[in-house]
């Protein structure tokens, strides 16, 4: 649970369990993002790829000459402006705070499904149009995939082992995926089936 002060948390916890916030999540994974993308049955399937540095670089994140470009932290103040710190004030106290435009950020990787899923988020700013509108195509690409390879994709994924169980590790016990030869096996069998092997 994340500390009463640590408003960037909280944002991040909220966001990630679906409820509306000025953040967007995304993931460093590519399969694990084609996944979420082809589970939607009722809409055409779309990947988006950002390009989170060049995000940053336009919303003002700056970067020391000569130095690897990096994350704002979102916890940090920093005696110059630190715009991931000003849109997480802005997406808290109601425009009081922030920059015109979303940043990139890692966040605290506060739960399980974080990390399971290599979550990243974009924090709006001020401007509250879609990042789509915000930004130009060579920042935020949009890829459309065929909706009749769906099924077929999400068997080749299953094959790479990118699965529910996976991507929500927490409800890993509730999951039941079909293994080898067509029999179910949940992963609390297939930890059962460890335990029995190692001890």
């Amino acid at each position: 649970m994340p500390d009463v002060e640590r408003t960037d948390q909280w944002l991040f916890l909220a966001r990630h369990a679906g409820l509306p916030t000025r953040l967007l999540d995304w993931t460093e994974g590519a399969l694990i993002g084609l996944h979420f993308a082809l589970q939607e049955q009722e809409k055409e399937p779309v990947v988006w790829m950002l390009n989170p540095l060049e995000l940053n670089e336009l919303a003002g994140v700056s970067q020391s000459a000569g130095q690897m470009r990096e994350f704002p932290l979102t916890w940090v103040d920093h005696a110059c402006a630190n715009p991931a710190f000003e849109n997480i004030g802005g997406a808290w106290g109601l425009d009081k705070r922030g920059v015109k435009l979303p940043v990139a950020v890692y966040p605290h990787y506060i739960h399980a499904r974080l990390r399971a899923q290599r979550s990243c988020f974009t924090v709006h700013g001020k401007r509250k149009q879609g990042l789509d509108t915000l930004v130009p195509d060579r920042i935020l690409k949009c890829y459309a995939v065929d909706p009749l390879c769906r099924e077929s994709m999400l068997n080749e994924l299953r094959t790479l082992g990118i699965t529910d169980s996976v991507a929500f590790p927490q409800d890993a016990p509730d999951f039941v995926e079909v293994g080898e030869a067509g029999v179910a096996v949940s992963d609390t069998m297939r930890h059962q089936r460890r335990v029995q092997l190692v001890g």
